[in-house]
């Protein structure tokens, strides 16, 4: 049996037998549930999805990266800092996370999205804010009825809303799952908002994440809700509440941490655009880079750019290759422009025509990236551009 199996017979059985009317523990920092008991049980279970998880694929280890985003949760979650284990997966959707036993998975997507360190407080602190009211332990005795164990289980054994990627089929599962009540995320909500004031970052953070997100919803007419919108509901009801919360702070803290965020993102940030388009889901991905670009320092603008024109091209409906045109001529004009958007340009270029103009872009990406895998390829371009071309050169 696999450890996913394992995992699921776990809490199918656990569903079962729980008891409801269970008191709650004290879940002072530091202390675990009491040995037999059923939080104990669900405990031991996500320790072996735990297990898993360390040996995935996708769990970033970057030492920098995992210091930074530990960082913050630590913050934002006050005393029980002790109690978390931080978590970033290479999973390019906006989602976090928190297990009953302190595990917290932050994903890559998330973190593309924030734009200052404050907006990434508000997300974990939110998190932090389901663990120590304990909803999950809470929710989980809820469930009693055998419908519903037999959806635990076969959700837990098969994994959903993952996008297809198996490594966290459990832990999507177990997402599922938890699905909160709308007064266990007001809650979470107050919790997380406390957490970020008290640490004297910006209290509208919060609403300025949620409202990006439910644009980027928006977008998604024909497709299955996006991750953080299956676990966590993001209504106008639900904004509004974070907008009036903040609104009631006297003299609010004014701390974004945006260069630190940014400095942290800043290695990852094509990596993770690349991943973003990887998807397909080519209205939400324009919203995402266009809506990062308008607000990006210089030296990010030029890599924004280019990715914004890769979305329109690979796209590709009605004048998108137009303008993906225009956003490759416009990246190459900023400094520090990506070697790929050369290519682009160079391409396009070809295609109006211009064979002048698409051999020296051409040979720009060459000189830009010697050791392009596509290398051979461009270099056959070029050799019929040059062929081509009155005087030139390969």
């Amino acid at each position: 049996m696999t450890a996913r199996l394992l995992i699921a017979a776990w809490l199918a059985a656990l569903l079962a037998g729980c008891a409801s009317s269970a008191p709650l523990r004290d879940n002072a920092p530091g202390t675990a549930p009491v040995a037999g008991s059923d939080e104990s049980e669900l405990w031991y279970a996500m320790e072996r999805a735990e297990t898993e998880l360390k040996r995935s694929p996708l769990l970033v280890r970057d030492p920098a990266l995992n210091e930074y985003v530990r960082g913050v949760a630590c913050k934002a979650a006050g005393k029980h800092c002790q109690d978390l284990r931080v978590y970033v997966m290479d999973v390019p959707q906006f989602n976090a996370s928190m297990a009953p036993n302190g595990m917290m998975l932050v994903w890559t997507g998330a973190l593309l999205r924030m734009r200052n360190e404050a907006e990434l407080a508000f997300v974990l602190g939110h998190e932090a804010g389901h663990y120590t009211a304990q909803h999950s332990i809470r929710q989980w005795r809820r469930m009693k009825d055998a419908s519903a164990a037999l959806g635990a289980f076969q959700i837990l054994a098969y994994g959903v809303g993952a996008g297809g990627i198996a490594q966290l089929g459990t832990l999507a599962g177990y997402a599922a799952i938890f699905k909160y009540s709308r007064d266990m995320e007001r809650e979470a909500d107050r919790l997380g908002f406390g957490s970020v004031v008290e640490q004297g970052w910006d209290p509208n953070a919060g609403a300025d994440v949620w409202a990006r997100m439910w644009r980027e919803e928006q977008t998604r007419k024909y497709d299955r809700p996006a991750q953080v919108f299956s676990t966590h509901p993001a209504s106008q009801e639900r904004l509004n509440d974070i907008k009036e919360r903040a609104a009631t702070i006297a003299n609010p803290p004014t701390e974004h941490g945006r260069e630190r965020h940014l400095a942290a993102i800043r290695p990852f940030l094509a990596s993770m655009l690349d991943a973003e388009l990887a998807q397909r889901r080519y209205a939400g991905s324009i919203l995402v880079i266009g809506e990062l670009l308008q607000d990006a320092p210089a030296q990010d603008k030029s890599l924004l750019t280019f990715y914004l024109g890769e979305a329109y091209r690979r796209r590709g409906l009605g004048d998108d290759k137009a303008k993906a045109a225009t956003y490759y001529a416009q990246a190459i004009a900023l400094p520090g422009a990506p070697a790929a958007a050369w290519r682009e340009h160079g391409f396009v270029r070809r295609s109006a025509h211009d064979a002048a103009g698409a051999r020296d872009a051409l040979q720009r990406y060459l000189r830009e990236a010697p050791d392009a895998q596509d290398r051979a390829f461009v270099q056959r371009e070029l050799d019929k551009l040059s062929s081509a071309t009155p005087g030139g050169t390969p």
